[in-house]
């Protein structure tokens, strides 16, 4: 019941710090407005990192890695 009341806390104190880091939209050009109303310049939205390609990466090789020991373990 311990790990459940941990795990549930550390959940809820993820969600509530998610809300404030939340990506804001691009800001409009200088003359945005001024002819009517414009879409921003520029793509829309935040483009993702390539970090993110290299986390993944390292998360299949982690996974890959783990279900290769636990077969070598369970052939024993």
């Amino acid at each position: 019941m311990k790990k459940f009341k941990a795990s549930l806390i550390l959940v809820a104190m993820g969600i509530v710090f998610s809300i404030g880091i939340m990506a804001q939209p691009p800001k409009p050009p200088a003359d945005h407005g001024t002819l009517g109303n414009q879409p921003p310049a520029g793509p829309s939205g935040v483009p993702i990192d390539p970090g993110t390609g290299i986390l993944l990466i390292f998360a299949a090789a982690y996974g890959i890695k783990n279900v290769y020991f636990l077969r070598k373990k369970t052939e024993i």
